[in-house]
């Protein structure tokens, strides 16, 4: 027995027990096809009694799926998007008819629904509805038993689904409403479709709790299981019969979904890059397409009653500037003029995400206290109302959806018609140079591609403010290359600001014209490019550029005690006042020798010993362990001259003219 191609034997004490399963669960079923009178099998199931029991239950069990559908998608939502206090408790409830007796799930109807039950003597008096003993009362019982099958797949495929295609369609523009209908209902069609399947077959196949609440009345209340329950009584055969039509629609259900409900997660999570992304659901799609219509109608009369979009708005050249304070998990303040674009820098969590988050109202974290786009504070505003857009750092292209109908998304979302919509799209793809793979589905892109796509949505939904989160860092050199000469490009005829999340100083420093620095949540330097290489003011900053910083104190005397303990001489005796501040040297500056030097000008000597070399361009950068560390550039010749290699011991010079004392 194997368990699949490469991947061995499979151990006998897991197998057998395996099989005896499969044998424990089959031979039931079994039975029944084995004792199924086939002879007499086309007049037991066109009889009169078993064809009205099965229009009423195909009846009570559609109408028991349109009610979870309309009761549990959004219940399914919520639990899986939203925190609230009681959520445990809310999601044990919508689990519990699932291991109820269904007797008992009959017997809490009762009290529920029932004449003298919680809300049935209103139900009666208000709308002259009484459930019990009544086709209602036997929808009410399937749906009460089979919502929770639907509820529960959805959060699943809920939770599989990244929340960033919600949030990137929502600072497009896109209302609630909208995201829900256009992004998440198609992303979660595999296990929307499953859960409404299940959810289905178990209406159907309800008989406990429809007994005991709405009787078993033919014509009425009598659905296929409880006809089964009556020939049982009298003809044994008949019931085989009734119960192999029901196994065999069960058995066409599952065999219809193939395990989706087992992969939607996994297909959802890849969002469409590779080809396997964009085709796995297409015949999911498909199913759900009689579903997405219902939710549309139900959706278009919502609509029809409070207008889902926004006026078309009309196209604003006005530049707008940006003022904004945000304060909490980071605090800073930005001040920019159009055309400003501004590189957020930092360490890992130094809240640079935080901060784009907290400017486009996504978080709890850190809020904006004011936001001013020009003379417009959308700091109050909800996100899809701030005309901010947002490239998170994968693109979050909307895989159901093509190259044209992604960047057209935020047009559409504004209210323009499609036409112009995608002749605008167009034109922004042409701009990038993807124009050409307007047709294709994100699966079908490269990742250069795909950020150009990206940026083509983002700016054709006309922001106020753009803003980028690492666009370029899932990209490979030379494609890293190309779309940063496209993003410099396009970036210049921007008319708002731009904030530019990255961890690469060569991005920092040519596309930006500010550069941000974060830690800890806080401004440490706001600069322009050329002013912080000369006087980076944090060793993290400095490293990021690939100089040498070491924290210390001036004396005043052209000494700066470094904090470990040694001290460097400058040529500047530096401020006359002594403070904190970083001692900066550039790594071309470093000298090394293999004795000390005793000539020529170097006056900060200190021994090391050499932990790493790496290559950088035509050079070699040298990591010199001793009081302080160092980073060294060579050349390939002196180093083999100098015999350099790990372990190796070695002296360190600077000259004093080299050594920058910058305050903090």
């Amino acid at each position: 027995m194997r368990s699949g191609p490469r991947q061995g034997r499979t151990p006998l004490t897991l197998g057998l027990p395996a099989a005896l399963a499969v044998a424990f669960l089959f031979l039931p079923l079994l039975g029944i096809l084995v004792r199924t009178p086939w002879a007499t099998l086309p007049s037991r199931l066109g009889s009169r009694e078993v064809t009205e029991a099965l229009g009423l239950s195909l009846l009570v069990s559609g109408w028991a799926l349109l009610l979870a559908l309309l009761l549990g998608v959004p219940l399914a939502w919520v639990l899986a998007r939203r925190d609230f206090p009681g959520k445990a408790l809310v999601r044990s409830l919508v689990m519990l008819p699932m291991v109820l007796p269904p007797t008992v799930a009959g017997v809490a109807l009762l009290q529920g629904f029932g004449r003298r039950g919680v809300l049935g003597p209103w139900l009666e008096s208000w709308f002259g509805v009484t459930l019990p003993f009544s086709t209602a009362g036997a929808v009410a019982a399937s749906a009460f038993v089979s919502m929770p099958f639907l509820v529960i797949s959805l959060e699943g495929a809920l939770a599989g689904l990244h929340p960033r295609y919600e949030e990137t369609a929502t600072t497009l523009g896109a209302t609630p409403l909208r995201v829900f209908r256009t992004v998440t209902l198609p992303m979660i069609a595999p296990g929307l479709v499953a859960g409404a399947a299940l959810s289905w077959a178990r209406a159907l196949g309800e008989f406990g709790a429809t007994i005991t609440f709405a009787g078993n009345l033919p014509g009425t209340t009598q659905t296929l299981p409880l006809q089964v329950y009556l020939l049982l009584q009298d003809d044994p055969e008949g019931a085989t019969a009734v119960s192999l039509l029901l196994l065999a629609i069960a058995t066409a259900v599952l065999m219809a979904l193939r395990g989706r409900w087992l992969g939607s997660g996994r297909q959802q999570e890849d969002g469409g890059r590779g080809r396997g992304g964009e085709g796995s659901g297409e015949g999911v799609k498909r199913d759900l397409r009689r579903l997405s219509g219902f939710f549309t109608r139900v959706t278009g009369a919502v609509n029809h009653a409070a207008p889902e979009d926004p006026p078309r708005p009309a196209p604003d050249p006005t530049p707008y500037p940006l003022s904004t304070t945000v304060a909490g998990a980071t605090t800073t303040h930005i001040e920019a003029e159009p055309g400003t674009t501004i590189a957020v820098v930092g360490p890992n969590g130094a809240g640079k995400t935080t901060l784009l988050r907290a400017i486009l109202g996504l978080t709890d974290r850190a809020r904006t206290r004011e936001l001013l786009l020009g003379a417009t504070d959308a700091s109050r505003k909800p996100p899809h109302t701030r005309h901010i857009s947002w490239v998170p750092q994968d693109g979050a292209l909307f895989p159901h959806l093509s190259a044209l109908a992604n960047t057209a998304y935020g047009l559409r979302a504004q209210g323009v018609p499609r036409a112009e919509a995608h002749r605008e799209a167009r034109r922004w793809l042409d701009r990038l140079d993807v124009g050409g793979l307007a047709r294709r589905r994100p699966g079908g892109l490269s990742g250069g591609q795909a950020q150009r796509v990206a940026l083509a949505r983002a700016l054709a939904a006309r922001p106020r403010l753009l803003l980028l989160d690492e666009p370029l860092a899932a990209l490979d050199q030379s494609t890293r290359a190309h779309v940063r000469h496209t993003l410099r490009t396009h970036l210049a005829d921007f008319p708002g600001v731009c904030l530019l999340v990255t961890h690469d100083p060569v991005e920092a420093v040519s596309l930006a014209d500010r550069v941000l620095v974060l830690e800890d949540g806080r401004t440490v330097q706001y600069a322009t490019p050329a002013e912080l290489t000369r006087h980076p003011r944090s060793p993290w900053v400095a490293r990021m550029l690939g100089r040498n910083a070491w924290p210390g104190k001036s004396t005043g005397d052209g000494t700066v005690a470094l904090n470990g303990g040694t001290s460097l001489v400058t040529a500047d005796p530096g401020p006359e006042a002594p403070g904190p501040g970083l001692a900066v040297v550039g790594p071309e500056a470093v000298s090394l020798h293999t004795t000390r030097p005793t000539g020529g000008s170097p006056r900060n000597v200190w021994p090391g010993t050499i932990r790493e070399i790496t290559a950088q361009g035509a050079r070699l950068r040298v990591l010199v362990a001793g009081e302080p560390d160092v980073v060294a550039e060579v050349t390939p010749p002196a180093a083999a001259d100098l015999g350099l290699a790990e372990g190796v011991k070695v002296w360190v010079s600077v000259k004093a003219t080299e050594v920058t004392f910058v305050p903090l």
